[in-house]
């Protein structure tokens, strides 16, 4: 039995390695020998860094491992099928390392590590190679790829020198023309950057980018053309498409600045279910929650509940089925890991994206976006994608900065280190106006009743949903305001000034919705008397955290708050947690003045 050792120096083929490492893997595997992609995401998160330390070790050079590693996976995602015993998955994924690694360590010559096209030579004898022109180089290594296939001693060696020349010419198809010839001077023709800017009257720094810009994008169609996925093609064959939905004009006074529900309410706008923003905010609960992470006033709080979740739930309360698409990139630092650790590992290819994109738009239904390249102040937030274009390879999507909107190319949405795309499927089950006045009346009834009895757990015992990361943890429900005071008036604690600003603003705006919610709820006699004495208590909390917003306006700031300013913005927070309290017991006693009525 082979046995192979992992990054600790532990044993993962024996008996007792596999039944202490694969044990846990024989699940995931079964599901990734079926095609589940998710699965096989799972099984890279978990072993990606011992099978780079496996290539490391074998190679001696780090970055040749990466290569070594991301040719690996796509073999071992390729070839699933052929792995019989699920519990020897390590074994057999450690075997795929070292022999890609000893394919790479065979290559001779001074270019082992990157060997450019020209010293490929031209061979013995046959037609003559113009290693000037990048199709006469690709022609001969093609046809050269054969003979060498025939005649090599080595026959792994051979048929990987062969599948990397027969599909050179799909790879290096995927570059603009302007990025095509930058790439063969530099690559086939040996030119330096220096050489290049000048023979384009460009910048040495722009050639510099043009590279780098060239290699991402051969390395995503090397992804590609390795899974077995077909690029859309341009011209003539009817693919190129455009779409871009009309979206409704979207007042201010609509908007929310909680992005995630102003995202769902011009979803359900856009297909003609036009609700009140506060009804949203207030059913799905994002009116009443708080979040503030235990390290300092860091607005990232404001994102971590369970996005996918959320999504679905609200949907479903109003009638709808969702449809999401989430992942977080292989290999690529994902800025709010704690609310996207759950979240599957995903590769960076056009086909796990853009089909999503354009199956809803051609519906005529928008999607709610995660965009991590929001414009100042914002660093990320989510927005409506509304339409894409094939021929310019771009998408376009409102920012919350832009109220014009903005396009993005395809490339920067499918190296979005955060994969988020959701959509509204079906209709609701009431909107044509089937269902009676009382049976609405009821409806509204028992949302409103739900809300308010779930508005009082989240404030008193806080948020169910925890990161599973160690260092990253937050405070929720009206102790939250405990600890926003305690970061501002804190000996050891510096505030965030960023973060605090648009703390302010966020929550400011959702307790104003709560206090609008409240106002509309269907109760009657005493619950509804208390619950409009909660609505003005609520409104009250907004008003002290608009104080403190208008303090603290949300820009892109890193200025330090000096004690003066830091207590003023307590006692804003202060006042604020107070009015929330006072909100709180008064529909604590509008639960009990409706006994147990409907909580379902």
């Amino acid at each position: 039995m082979e046995d192979v050792t992992d990054l600790a120096g532990g044993s993962v083929g024996g008996e007792s390695g596999a039944d202490r490492r694969t044990g846990g893997d024989r699940e995931l595997v079964e599901r990734a020998r079926q095609g589940d992609t998710e699965a096989f995401g799972e099984l890279i998160g978990k072993h990606r860094s011992r099978a780079r330390g496996w290539a490391e070790r074998m190679t001696g050079d780090p970055h040749m491992a990466d290569d070594i590693v991301q040719d690996a996976l796509i073999r071992a995602f390729l070839h699933m099928g052929s792995l019989a015993d699920t519990s020897r998955f390590l074994p057999w994924l450690h075997r795929i390392v070292r022999n890609q690694a000893n394919m790479r360590l065979r290559r001779g010559g001074p270019h082992r590590r990157e060997k450019p096209f020209a010293s490929f030579g031209t061979g013995d004898g046959g037609d003559r190679v113009d290693w000037g022109d990048l199709d006469s180089v690709l022609r001969h290594l093609a046809r050269t790829a054969a003979d060498e296939a025939a005649n090599d001693r080595d026959p792994a060696e051979s048929l990987l020198r062969k599948e990397t020349y027969e599909t050179i010419h799909a790879l290096l198809h995927c570059l603009s023309e302007k990025e095509r010839g930058i790439f063969q001077a530099y690559f086939f023709r040996q030119l330096s950057p220096e050489q290049i800017a000048d023979l384009y009257r460009m910048t040495t720094g722009s050639i510099y980018t043009y590279i780098h810009r060239s290699r991402k994008k051969l390395r995503q169609e090397h992804i590609r053309v390795s899974l077995g996925l077909s690029p859309v093609r341009k011209g003539g064959d009817g693919l190129v498409r455009h779409n871009v939905l009309a979206l409704p004009e979207w007042p201010a006074h609509r908007s929310t600045k909680t992005t995630f529900m102003d995202g769902i309410a011009r979803l359900l706008d856009a297909i003609g279910d036009r609700r009140e923003t506060a009804e949203l905010m207030g059913v799905s609960l994002f009116a009443f929650r708080m979040k503030i992470s235990d390290r300092s006033t860091f607005a990232d709080g404001i994102y971590m509940f369970d996005w996918k979740e959320a999504f679905t739930a609200t949907m479903r309360e109003f009638g709808y089925r969702a449809a999401v698409l989430c992942g977080q990139l292989a290999d690529s630092p994902a800025p709010l890991l704690g609310a996207v650790e759950r979240f599957p590992v995903v590769l960076p290819v056009e086909e796990s994206v853009l089909p999503f994109i354009r199956k809803h738009l051609d519906r005529g239904k928008p999607l709610l976006y995660f965009d991590t390249s929001t414009a100042r102040p914002y660093v990320h937030e989510w927005s409506v994608l509304y339409g894409y274009d094939d021929d310019r390879r771009i998408v376009y999507l409102t920012d919350p900065a832009f109220p014009e909107g903005k396009t993005m190319s395809y490339d920067d949405v499918i190296d979005n280190p955060i994969r988020f795309l959701a959509a509204v499927e079906g209709d609701p089950h009431d909107r044509d106006g089937t269902a009676g006045t009382r049976e609405r009346e009821a409806d509204r009834r028992r949302r409103a009743d739900r809300t308010v009895r779930l508005a009082v757990r989240f404030a008193k015992q806080g948020c169910e949903y925890v990161p599973m990361t160690n260092y990253l943890r937050y405070t929720s429900g009206l102790a939250a305001y405990d600890r926003w005071i305690g970061h501002l008036r804190g000996r050891h604690t510096e505030p965030n000034r960023y973060g605090l600003g648009q703390l302010a603003m966020v929550y400011a705006d959702a307790r104003r919705q709560a206090a609008d919610y409240l106002r509309g709820a269907p109760f009657e006699g005493e619950a509804m008397r208390l619950t409009l004495l909660a609505s003005e208590a609520y409104e009250q909390a907004a008003e002290a955290l608009g104080k403190l917003s208008g303090a603290m306006p949300f820009v892109r700031t890193s200025e330090r708050l000096e004690p003066d300013a830091r207590e003023r913005c307590a006692v804003h927070v202060e006042q604020a947690r107070a009015f929330e309290a006072a909100a709180v017991g008064y529909l604590e006693k509008a639960i009990e003045s409706m006994g147990e009525g409907i909580t379902g």
